[in-house]
């Protein structure tokens, strides 16, 4: 494979035969991707298509050489076949049985394979609709890593059963491996499609109306979904519904010479424009190995949008504090609500009921009652009198949390240890948690408790104040909110400011 000079030369030419114009579409399209996929997400109508670059990534074999042995006893290469399923049909012709192909998918793809980080980061996504071709297990794998439910839909006879509540839905539109006699393999599967599984094009051709779809390690050259391509192509011939696909352009290593790599590159440039006709928008990246941190970007900032609060305080303090606790974390609650935003609480003593309170009335004046979508609760389960929590729970109800949002606010967080209030561990734990999350660390320090030493650890600390990974607020923005003098009015001045100036800075 050629390298160096020549990868150089063959790129300086690319650009004065019209590249520069190529580069700013591909940044235009990056950054269109960045802002516009993780609003979808947010509201509620973001979907993913996973294609079979996600199941090689894994491991893996692809069709090519899936079929490799049934192609030698043909005498031909799987390689040199451009219609893999010919050759697949034409196994079944000659054994008179689909078993030797569904024998060979089951001993190739039911083995278990790491989960790529991909797909650990799009499970983790507030994602409703997955669709896919593959017939492997990974994204339900996936799933299953976090505790997250969801609905595999394998076969057009599932599409009418209902939906599990809160759990995502998988549609494999060609089978899977643990359904191996309704499997989409050979060209009768293909042309037989809309006779035995066509009940999915209707719904796939929904969504991708409705919704906005990422498509990720996807062959277009897929019969079915060019088919429903055409179809919203056809319905919508001036303005298409927007989708994202990540694709990689030809690099020069990946060439035994120049002007292989410039004919691809040519070709590839090509295709790109030509998604546009169906409303695809290519989301270039030089490597695949990018994905796992492009989308970790998207997750960031939807978790951005995600507002947390943490704390607690006993009700049986007979002090002010309660009271001024309680007031402090219903405004938290109301402003999160008026802002957009979406709520995270584990509904802790006191500061939980109060956020969430204020939260609601915010919807409730607002006229909206979305709280499927942006109330995200996880209360603590109390232990009956006389019992201890089960501290491993707990621990998990925290991560959970911490990985749903991107802002951590922490209000008081004491506790009784006798006749005295003390600093509530679990705030704290939950701080050194939301750190390691790499949450932007919001503490209101003037409401006392876990809150007040929080802020005290982060003024003048090495935890990056400024820029797209900022993590907390700077020292003066700390010392304010530490400051028992300042206003509740503020306080919440100063929180809206530095969550506004997170949204600039993503």
């Amino acid at each position: 494979m050629y390298q160096g000079q020549y990868g150089s030369d063959a790129k300086r030419q690319f650009k004065a035969a019209g590249g520069d114009e190529g580069a700013v579409m591909t940044k235009a399209a990056m950054k269109r991707f960045l802002q516009e996929y993780p609003a979808a997400l947010n509201g509620g109508v973001g979907a993913v298509f996973v294609g079979a670059g996600m199941s090689m990534a894994a491991g893996y074999p692809s069709w090519a050489k899936l079929l490799r042995e049934i192609g030698e006893e043909f005498g031909v290469n799987s390689r040199d076949i451009h219609d893999l399923a010919a050759l697949a049909q034409w196994s079944i012709q000659e054994s008179g049985s689909a078993t030797r192909v569904r024998n060979v998918i089951k001993e190739q793809i039911g083995k278990d394979y790491p989960v790529p980080a991909t797909l650990e980061v799009i499970a983790r996504l507030p994602v409703g609709h997955i669709w896919t071709t593959n017939y492997d297990r990974l994204v339900e794998r996936a799933f299953d890593t976090i505790d997250r439910p969801l609905d595999t839909i394998s076969g057009a006879k599932d599409l009418s059963l209902k939906p599990k509540p809160g759990a995502a839905r998988l549609y494999k539109m060609h089978g899977s491996v643990d359904r191996l006699d309704d499997i989409v393999i050979s060209t009768d599967d293909y042309e037989l499609f809309r006779s035995r599984r066509g009940a999915f094009l209707p719904l796939l051709q929904s969504h991708l109306t409705s919704m906005s779809m990422l498509f990720v390690g996807l062959s277009f050259t897929d019969p079915n979904i060019r088919h429903v391509l055409s179809l919203i192509r056809e319905s919508f011939t001036d303005a298409p519904p927007e989708h994202f696909a990540i694709v990689r352009p030809p690099q020069p290593d990946d060439f035994d010479s120049e002007d292989e790599f410039k004919a691809r590159l040519a070709q590839h440039t090509l295709w790109a424009k030509d998604l546009r006709r169906y409303g695809l928008i290519a989301v270039e990246i030089d490597d695949y190995e990018e994905v796992p941190e492009l989308l970790r970007q998207i997750e960031r900032r939807v978790a951005a949008r995600r507002i947390w609060v943490s704390g607690s305080w006993p009700v049986e303090d007979g002090g002010p504090a309660p009271a001024n606790i309680y007031s402090l974390a219903e405004d938290v609650g109301r402003w999160v609500g008026k802002s957009g935003r979406d709520l995270v609480s584990g509904a802790g003593m006191l500061v939980g009921s109060a956020t969430i309170a204020g939260f609601l009335e915010a919807l409730r004046d607002g006229g909206g009652w979305d709280l499927n979508r942006r109330l995200v609760a996880r209360p603590f389960p109390q232990p009956l009198a006389g019992e201890m929590p089960d501290p491993a729970r707990w621990t998990a109800l925290r991560q959970e949390l911490a990985r749903q949002a991107g802002v951590v606010v922490f209000i008081g967080g004491g506790k009784f240890d006798g006749e005295t209030i003390v600093t509530a561990e679990g705030v704290i734990e939950e701080y050194a948690i939301a750190k390691e999350a790499s949450a932007f660390l919001l503490p209101l320090g003037a409401s006392g408790g876990a809150a007040k030493e929080v802020a005290e650890l982060l003024i003048g600390s090495d935890v990056a104040f400024a820029g797209a990974y900022a993590a907390r607020p700077t020292d003066e923005e700390l010392s304010l909110l530490l400051d028992p003098a300042t206003e509740r009015n503020a306080i919440l001045d100063c929180v809206a400011a530095i969550v506004d100036r997170l949204d600039k800075a993503g």
